[in-house]
């Protein structure tokens, strides 16, 4: 699937605030990201609470509250951001709930931490006007104007957008939590079941903040609910809570409402400090929220470490060791692993990152034990500043496969109680080697945990081993010569950037000569590869074609299918019934396609054409047959494949949610063509 970030470029609400999703999930509620640079700000204050000054500080970044009875005493300072100058169209100095969507989406959010946490002090900032829009500048000023002049001890952003890389909300989030504020945040709602991977929005993907899922009142998580982990296999969402709201005005669904119950379990923590003269910090917060849960039958990257218990921590945070008056709490994740659908291989090096959670700065110490403790490597020394991550590098050495294998990873640092990982895992003899070349792609859907995992288990589970390349310095032949075939995924693909206060597309990374090089080399010396395009609305064709056409092929600047209907931020696929008879084709009925043609020469094979409507040199309209896949071969042994789109290898195709029962044949088939275990 494409996944364009500027086709996203929004923060949002829970897309389920408002009823239950359908099995896809629909954006109810879509606040667009508007970014001008400007920090002129509204202020509107309570003055009958302006005298109240103790208790715990909670922002709600939000579509603003409006009070009633329960809530009004609770609120000390209120502010509007909706301002010209944050880059909305029109200003709005209230400070009550915008209602968006027709709902009182922060006056909800607010109810639930008042609720939870009677003795807490609501600071309402409004960023989200009646038409669902707020801006990153907004946003990103109200969690400053929180923490400086309100003094916000926590933090609640029922908000969040798909990651770019400018974030103006992330780095305000990692200012604040470095100035000692808890951060929460809805983890998101576009889980759609977990069918597309990695769907952790910013700023819940930060390991300062503390992201949220939602589950149901029996501990299942909600098919909205976002999904872990992230692109580099980092655990995500943190911790699971009760997704709904439920008061007079209805019942409501989504993480917006499971993000609130964890600030008030932190509200209740730094309460408790408070009161017994303790020293508190986020990352103790974070820490010890975590370590408490009830834990749940659902996978990890669904529902963090398990279910909120606030009881549970409170009586962890009161038994814990103290240095100085600081409760010592600590907690590592993934706290066991793998993942349920990862495979490994012996001699194949598995990449594993793990993030510590602490209260305070000290430094730690790792030790590893377990029959796999010989084959895995990780630094023996860790500095931790609240949060640090850090990686494992499993490589089981043999020549046939080893089951029931165990690792512990201990950490220990003085005052605190070791805390540990689990893997217990078997390593299987690989008939091939492949890997998933990301480096030339920003998007963070572009990974074996994201939009290609169903791609990933299918390679997998035909026994082919599957490593994924992420720096472009990588890409040298001795590194490619480790592999049978290299799937390049999304190449060339555009990042979002801010640029003069606006977000634009611009090219991601190119391939170097050097890149070129080694490629063109491996593949004429027998390396197999796998070049997975789009078309130029979502990559840099004019980059990509500078690879290509070493292999006699070049994407063309056109659209397949040429009108497609869009349904929730998916857009409809053209169904490729025009095969040739091929070992890749057999028993293919057809495969789903949205992207872009090919122009081929020399010795490439066409597999696939569609028919388009091109004019002709006499300016007439002409049917007109296109190549969209193809494949060659080097004198040397060397495949070649390449696709002008990834519809058919995305966790939907794969799992036949398009319009071909065939897309997850064709994978199979490809990858088996290229490493020669097929034709």
């Amino acid at each position: 699937m494409i996944e364009d970030p500027l086709q996203h470029t929004v923060i949002h609400m829970d897309e389920s605030d408002w009823e239950k999703p359908p099995r896809r999930g629909t954006a109810l509620l879509v606040i667009t990201i508007i970014v001008l640079s400007s920090l002129a700000i509204a202020v509107t204050l309570n003055p009958r609470m302006l005298s109240l000054r103790r208790g715990v500080r909670v922002a709600v970044i939000d579509s603003g509250i409006t009070p009633d009875s329960e809530i009004a005493p609770r609120i000390v300072a209120e502010r509007s951001f909706i301002q010209k100058g944050n880059g909305y169209q029109v200003s709005d100095n209230s400070t009550w709930d915008s209602s968006p969507g027709g709902s009182l989406h922060g006056t909800y959010v607010a109810k639930i931490i008042v609720t939870e946490s009677p003795d807490v002090l609501i600071v309402n900032a409004k960023v989200v006007t009646s038409d669902n829009e707020a801006s990153v500048t907004a946003i990103a000023t109200a969690i400053r104007w929180a923490v400086l002049e309100e003094r916000c001890d926590v933090i609640n952003l029922s908000l969040g957008g798909t990651p770019t890389h400018d974030d103006p909300v992330g780095e305000a989030v990692r200012w604040a939590f470095r100035r000692g504020a808890v951060v929460v945040a809805a983890a998101g709602n576009g889980g759609d079941c977990g069918l597309g991977g990695s769907s952790i929005e910013t700023p819940a993907i930060l390991p300062e903040a503390i992201a949220v899922g939602a589950v149901d009142a029996m501990g299942v998580p909600y098919g909205f609910t976002a999904r872990g982990p992230l692109r580099n296999g980092t655990a995500k969402p943190d911790i699971a809570a009760y997704g709904f709201y439920s008061g007079s005005e209805g019942v409501f669904f989504g993480t917006s409402f499971a993000a609130p119950r964890v600030t008030a379990a932190a509200v209740q923590l730094i309460s408790l400090c408070e009161e017994n003269g303790w020293e508190w910090t986020p990352g103790m917060v974070k820490a010890a929220l975590m370590s408490s849960v009830n834990h749940l039958s659902a996978p990890a990257y669904a529902v963090g470490e398990g279910l909120l218990n606030a009881d549970a921590a409170k009586e962890y945070v009161s038994r814990a060791p103290r240095r100085d008056g600081l409760p010592l709490v600590a907690w590592v994740t993934p706290s066991k692993g793998p993942w349920d659908f990862e495979q490994w291989f012996v001699n194949v090096t598995s990449k594993v990152e793990l993030t510590l959670f602490t209260s305070s700065n000290d430094t730690w110490q790792v030790s590893l034990s377990g029959n796999a403790a010989h084959w895995t490597g990780a630094p023996s020394v860790l500095k931790v500043n609240q949060t640090a991550t850090f990686q494992l590098r499993v490589r089981v050495i043999d020549s046939g496969s080893v089951d029931n294998l165990r690792l512990y990873v201990r950490l220990s640092a003085p005052g605190y109680h070791y805390v540990y990982s689990r893997f217990d895992f078997s390593a299987d003899v690989a008939v091939a080697k492949v890997a998933f070349e990301i480096a030339h792609t920003p998007w963070f859907a572009d990974s074996m945990y994201g939009q290609f995992r169903e791609f990933y288990r299918l390679i997998t589970g035909a026994g082919i081993a599957v490593e994924e390349i992420r720096d472009p310095e990588e890409l040298t032949l001795e590194r490619l010569g480790e592999f049978d075939a290299v799937i390049l995924l999304d190449p060339c693909a555009r990042a979002a950037h801010l640029v003069n206060g606006s977000y634009v597309r611009v090219s991601f990374r190119s391939y170097s000569q050097a890149a070129i090089d080694a490629l063109v080399t491996y593949w004429s010396s027998g390396g197999s590869i796998f070049v997975v395009g789009l078309d130029n609305r979502s990559i840099e064709l004019s980059d990509l074609n500078d690879l290509l056409i070493h292999f006699n092929v070049t994407l063309r600047y056109d659209h397949v299918p040429s009108v497609s209907i869009v349904l929730n931020g998916i857009p409809s696929t053209q169904l490729v019934t025009d095969l040739i008879s091929h070992p890749i084709t057999e028993s293919v009925t057809g495969f789903d396609f949205y992207g872009c043609s090919m122009s081929t020469w020399g010795n490439v094979t066409v597999l696939a054409q569609v028919q388009v409507m091109a004019r002709n040199e006499n300016g007439r309209i002409v049917l007109e047959n296109r190549t969209v896949l193809a494949c060659a071969e080097s004198r040397s042994g060397g495949r070649l494949i390449v696709s002008g789109t990834n519809f058919f290898l995305d966790n939907w195709g794969i799992q036949g949610e398009y319009k071909s029962a065939t897309n997850d044949r064709l994978a199979k088939q490809a990858v088996l063509w290229l490493v020669h275990l097929l034709g």
